[in-house]
């Protein structure tokens, strides 16, 4: 873990310009999938330009996207209006980035005349590619920590860390302490709050009787997944037979792929199951909403995601529009001094 990667001196001023390790790793996302997506566009000799501007959608639809979803997870760790906006801490997630930076860019591409489907599979191994450092960034942060692992690889994660707290509140309220972060600071161990003089002794016993368990390095394994997903999706790319195939193959396995990384992890509560805990509740039957097996929220989002990547690709493989055909060549935009656009034309194989 290393939230801070670095911490400049500005000259003259008694200011620091810090570096954090999560928003590090979201720029260097960032560029990645624009990177990787102006390759793809160049290869099926369309305008790069196009990528950068959906990449500028991406940027802010996406960080609003996944800042909105964490906020509704998670509402309770922003105490104040300013926390809201301290993204360099920490706090996005996928789904809400994903989902709302799609339909920014399909709407940029509908009202381009752009077919929606054949720029979205040029996208989609980037934003692969990019998920996988977004997943660096939270092992440097320490969040999206994994649950205790029972056998000899799991992770340690020092004194102060996210997942170190967590675990600490579960031992202190095992021993009788409020299970809250408010535990943690009497014993001056939090990262805000360095430990004191008087909070040694209580810190001393701490150490003595508890050790941090080692736990699913779960960050890094959604790293492997997204490198993983990253290489599949360039390889189907290249034998697809309809375009559209690449998007709904990222949301099918991603969907698949993060419900069971869910099962190694411990940052969220397993409470919901498709909303039939609170339908049930609300119809009275209390004994059987309570004897319901919990998912997390994210679980919940990731069978929805598998869902609808199997109904597109069924959807996809039924159809006979030429356009969706793989060797069909959306037209060139149109010179502004030109009366009438291009037609589509199919590649030779």
């Amino acid at each position: 873990m290393r939230q801070v990667l670095l911490r400049i001196p500005i000259p003259g001023t008694e200011q620091v310009l810090t570096l954090y390790g999560y928003g590090a790793m979201m720029c260097l996302g960032c560029l990645a999938a624009i990177l990787v997506a102006a390759h793809m566009a160049k290869r099926q000799k369309q305008p790069p330009d196009v990528v950068y501007n959906i990449a500028l959608l991406c940027f802010f639809g996406g960080i609003l996207g996944a800042r909105l979803f964490f906020v509704v997870q998670y509402g309770g760790q922003f105490p104040r209006l300013l926390d809201l906006v301290k993204i360099w801490e920490g706090g996005l997630t996928f789904y809400g980035g994903f989902l709302l930076a799609v339909l920014s860019v399909a709407s940029y591409l509908v009202a381009t005349g752009r077919p929606i489907l054949y720029w979205l599979d040029i996208l989609a191994p980037g934003v692969a590619l990019g998920e996988g450092f977004g997943r660096m960034g939270c092992f440097l942060n320490g969040c999206c920590y994994g649950d205790v692992c029972p056998t000899g690889w799991g992770l340690a994660w020092p004194v102060g860390s996210i997942p170190w707290q967590h675990y600490a509140e579960q031992f202190l309220a095992s021993a009788g302490w409020p299970s809250a972060p408010g535990a943690l600071a009497v014993l001056g161990m939090t990262p805000a709050q360095p430990a004191g003089a008087a909070a040694g002794a209580l810190a001393g016993s701490l150490a003595a009787a508890w050790h941090a368990p080692a736990i699913y390095p779960a960050q890094l394994l959604s790293l492997l997944n997204a490198v993983l997903l990253t290489l599949v999706l360039y390889t189907m790319w290249r034998r697809k037979h309809r375009h559209g195939q690449i998007i709904f193959s990222l949301i099918l396995l991603y969907g698949i792929s993060r419900f069971l990384l869910e099962i190694l992890r411990a940052d969220e509560a397993a409470v919901y199951l498709l909303g039939l805990p609170t339908l049930l509740e609300a119809l009275g039957m209390h004994a059987t909403a309570a004897r319901l097996p919990g998912m997390t929220i994210s679980q919940n989002v990731a069978i929805g995601m598998a869902v609808a990547g199997v109904v597109g690709l069924v959807l996809l493989a039924r159809s006979r529009r030429p356009t969706l055909q793989a060797d069909y060549v959306p037209p060139a935009p149109a010179p502004e001094d030109s009366p009438e656009p291009k037609r589509g034309k199919r590649r030779e194989r």
